[in-house]
């Protein structure tokens, strides 16, 4: 069952008393498109996308999950592919690149092909509202585009939109290039790449989102419930990062 959300059921009571402890509920809709109302959401702990409905429209689509996917630096698990590879004369002579960006079009044009345009959640308002959403340094909210490159063939191999909350980082949709043999591995060595930076800039953990996809495990994810993931978010959504993700 899907549960309607406002702005005005994001009051600290209501959340506290009505929507955190009841996990029997975990998706809500709108069709509020608001990027205060998005930021809001983030903020309380929900992940949004959105979905084409038939009979209403295309409606924002909150989910506060029964489980979350979160990586804890000292988990960070760097599989034998990626370690190869850093290692290699390749990585300095393609001269691999992690970029944090504030421009997210690039990501997202490479996302909404790889994972098809008519079935993405990535809906056109969706996107409008994308790139209405903080940019740049803040600490409340802010949208960020995360691109690996060669700069030798000038060439983006992967990448995902995300957002920082304070020292949370979360990610939303991602691209890789596994029919390309010619970048096995690379999409793993973005990961990996973002997850350093994250702990080297001072955050205090990577929300993965739904615990589900074996990568995320892999990476060294855990699965953390409701209760105690809402724990420490609302802390660290508070704390600032010692230095901006860039």
């Amino acid at each position: 069952m899907i549960f309607p959300i406002s702005p005005e059921d994001l009051c600290e009571d209501v959340l506290g008393q009505e929507i955190y402890p009841d996990l029997a509920r975990t998706y809500y809709w709108s069709k509020d498109w608001n990027p205060d109302f998005y930021v809001a959401l983030a903020r309380a702990g929900f992940i949004s996308i959105s979905h084409r409905d038939p009979r209403v429209g295309t409606i924002l689509l909150p989910e506060l999950q029964k489980a979350y996917a979160v990586l804890d630096w000292p988990s960070l698990h760097v599989p034998t592919g990626v370690r190869r590879i850093r290692s290699s004369a390749r990585f300095e002579a393609e001269g691999i690149e992690l970029r944090i960006v504030d421009d997210c079009e690039a990501v997202l044009e490479r996302v909404l092909d790889h994972h098809g345009r008519a079935t993405s959640w990535l809906t056109e308002p969706y996107r409008e509202l994308l790139g209405r959403l903080p940019k740049g340094d803040r600490a409340d909210f802010v949208l960020h585009g995360v691109e690996l490159w060669s700069r030798a063939r000038d060439c983006l191999i992967a990448g995902e939109i995300g957002y920082s909350i304070g020292r949370t980082y979360t990610s939303l949709s991602g691209f890789c290039s596994p029919q390309d043999r010619t970048w096995r591995s690379f999409g793993t060595l973005q990961l990996v790449l973002l997850a350093e930076r994250l702990r080297d800039c001072g955050y205090a953990f990577w929300n993965l989102g739904h615990p589900s996809q074996p990568y995320k495990r892999a990476l060294g994810a855990r699965i953390v419930r409701r209760p105690r993931f809402l724990a420490r978010w609302l802390v660290a959504r508070d704390e600032s990062p010692t230095r901006r993700l860039a």
